[in-house]
């Protein structure tokens, strides 16, 4: 779909992903899983409190300087229509160019709340939680814009190898194993967690499926159900339902071979994931087994409705990189392929050469890692490149995504945050918990 719409869905999609989070850990993940981000379960305790910790701050009474909270709603209603604000001085920190424009947003806690604050220079990351954002904008040519952001945000002392670690954990944690014991394990595992994300989400399946061939297929299903949030949320289950149920995705990883590695499709409010483990290692879906390259292709189909329009895109095709250095494990999606559209009726007219504006050159590119140094705070990394080409049908998709911007309410921020915050925290709490039976273990094995 359009940049501006995308963007606006991809803020929808990075709540559900962070509510999937949780609920990928307790559904895959052994009791055992966190053990192995540290060397010892005393380290392993302190990192994973760390990260939840961070998590759960960030999301603590969110509040904004003024210059930020204005500038955020001025970004989002010009995002493809750039010209609008070049020129503001109420929205940039500085300007270090003419044809550059630069927003600095730091955050952190003061005072029990997440503060947000824009600034003409950013501090350093001192704490778990602490961020800040780049929010560069550059005039390229007549009418065209480049946006580059970055988002660093603090993990604690979890390395970046702790956190390849983890993923590979839970992923392989289903191998060998019947569904009944995974359940069990889950829900003893994170009970706090369990609840908390269960007020809107839920495992609505989890089948792992072995072969003679000597693999496991695992098969995860899981629902958002509003009718069990709208009691402590109502204003966030009326927001996700009225954008996930019509929405409809796939996400599918394959090799450069185009075999499948990774499928993950979505539709009325439910998305399943399948992968493939063999000796806990992921391989391909079917076939003989292959084992998971560096080198990838994301192939992605979505559609959302906005209003009374449905827009959305299909085969659009883009490298997705693993990138796993000594300090750094990242994933980098480039997209330099322009898929076909599906956009409304009321923009037949209209011309559409500036859709192909963001695959051109480098292409678009998004980017996430961890990213780690020696006696300093771990880095959680988000960076993202989009290319805009001003013009009525972006103009026409600037609209639809406005009004998504303007349904994004306080209200609903305000039970975003709360419902993610109280999330992580009990993640946090369930992590404790597990550290002290790790404890009991090694003592007793110990005697």
């Amino acid at each position: 779909m359009p940049t501006s719409t995308r963007a606006r869905h991809f803020k929808l999609l990075r709540f559900v992903v962070r509510a999937g989070f949780g609920l990928l850990v307790g559904a895959a993940a052994c009791s055992d899983s966190f053990r192995s981000i540290g060397p010892s379960p005393v380290v392993a305790e302190q990192r994973a409190d760390e990260l939840f910790q961070a998590f759960a701050s960030r999301f603590t009474s969110v509040d904004r300087s003024p210059k930020y909270d204005a500038a955020r709603v001025r970004l989002a209603q010009a995002a493809l229509v750039p010209s609008r604000i070049f020129n503001d001085t109420s929205v940039w920190s500085g300007d270090p160019s003419a044809t550059s424009r630069t927003l600095f947003i730091q955050g952190g806690i003061r005072s029990s709340r997440y503060h947000l604050e824009a600034r003409p220079t950013l501090g350093a990351i001192a704490r778990p939680g602490d961020s800040r954002h780049t929010i560069q904008l550059e005039r390229v040519g007549e009418s065209i814009y480049r946006w580059d952001t970055k988002v660093e945000f603090g993990i604690g002392g979890v390395t970046s190898e702790d956190a390849g670690t983890v993923v590979s954990a839970v992923l392989r944690s289903a191998e060998g194993r019947a569904d009944r014991d995974l359940r069990v394990d889950y829900r003893g595992a994170f009970p706090r967690a369990a609840t908390a994300l269960g007020r809107g989400f839920s495992i609505d399946s989890l089948a792992a499926t072995p072969s003679n061939a000597g693999t496991t297929l695992v098969t995860l299903v899981v629902g958002f159900h509003p009718e069990r949030m709208r009691a402590a949320f109502p204003a966030l289950a009326g927001y996700l339902d009225k954008y996930l149920r019509p929405a409809k995705y796939r996400f599918t990883l394959t090799d450069r071979s185009s075999v499948p590695m990774l499928d993950i499709v979505g539709a009325d409010r439910m998305v399943t994931i399948k992968y493939r483990l063999q000796h806990g290692k992921l391989v391909s879906l079917s076939g003989p087994p292959r084992p998971l390259p560096d080198s990838l292709q994301l192939h992605a189909d979505a559609s959302v409705k906005v209003k009374m329009f449905t827009v959305g895109f299909h085969k659009l095709v883009s490298d997705f990189t693993i990138s796993r250095s000594p300090r750094e494990r990242a994933w980098t999606i480039v997209s330099q392929h322009e898929p076909d559209w599906d956009l409304p009726l009321a923009t037949e007219h209209l011309i559409r050469t500036p859709l192909r504006r963001p695959f051109e050159g480098q292409g678009a590119m998004f980017k996430i890692g961890v990213r780690d140094s020696v006696g300093g705070q771990t880095i959680l990394l988000r960076q993202a490149r989009l290319s805009v080409q001003e013009s009525a049908i972006m103009r026409f998709m600037g609209a639809l995504a406005s009004h998504a911007t303007n349904e994004l309410a306080d209200r609903v921020e305000l039970e975003r945050d709360r419902f993610l915050c109280e999330a992580f925290a009990a993640l946090r709490e369930d992590v404790g918990a597990l550290a002290v039976r790790w404890a009991d273990t090694e003592n007793a094995t110990e005697r």
